[in-house]
């Protein structure tokens, strides 16, 4: 994750605590092929009044404002229809997810996705307080997965899927059959490892790195 904090004027300067984060807002860019490092120099350089924690594409995530700041995201002069989440508690997530056509960038969903997933695991954000910027104010964003429910639920499913990297392997015969195991099983023969007293409890993700 790269990192480019925006202008000052953007983002409430005063720190909250980070106990109080309870919801992540979901929005896209609304550009059409832009990406993460874009988003983020433009809201470095200019005073928008506007702001976003992150933005994502398929290649990267950018942060722009601090966790320990609230950014204005999505806020509203009119009515709210949330009846709790506010820029006060949450952190917005911009999605640059249409190409240069207007298509949806798959990448990019699960990009973004992957990184909610995360920073609810920080948060202990339940699955129930992800939240499209619709569902705040009723602005229509993130456009395809207002237009399209069925985008926005495919995505809220992604965000209760385990992560391959974090299953834990406790047996032997838990490991896919190959080289992997075979690894394995030498390090065994050699007392390389010897697992926690109940299992092996070795994670995809210190296997394949």
């Amino acid at each position: 994750m790269q990192i480019k904090t925006a202008n000052r004027e953007n983002f409430t300067a005063k720190q909250r605590k980070l106990s109080d984060i309870a919801y992540l807002v979901l929005h896209y860019t609304g550009n059409r092929g832009d990406t993460a490092k874009n988003n983020a120099d433009y809201f470095a350089r200019e005073v928008t009044g506007t702001s976003a924690h992150y933005f994502v594409d398929e290649n990267e995530v950018w942060q722009s404002v601090p966790d320990g700041h609230a950014a204005w995201h999505c806020g509203t002069k009119g009515a709210y229809y949330h009846p709790a989440c506010r820029n006060a508690n949450s952190i917005g997530v911009e999605v640059c997810m249409l190409d240069k056509h207007g298509k949806l960038r798959q990448g990019s969903v699960d990009r973004a996705a992957a990184l909610v997933r995360e920073l609810m695991q920080r948060y202990s954000i339940p699955p129930d307080r992800v939240v499209r910027h619709y569902d705040v104010t009723h602005k229509d964003c993130p456009a395809p997965m207002v237009q399209n429910p069925a985008l926005w639920r495919e995505f809220q499913a992604k965000l209760t899927q385990e992560d391959d990297e974090m299953k834990y392997y406790e047996k032997l015969t838990d490991i896919p059959a190959g080289e992997l195991r075979d690894t394995v099983q030498l390090l065994i023969d050699r007392k390389a490892i010897a697992g926690n007293g109940s299992g092996l409890h070795l994670t995809a993700r210190l296997l394949i790195k």
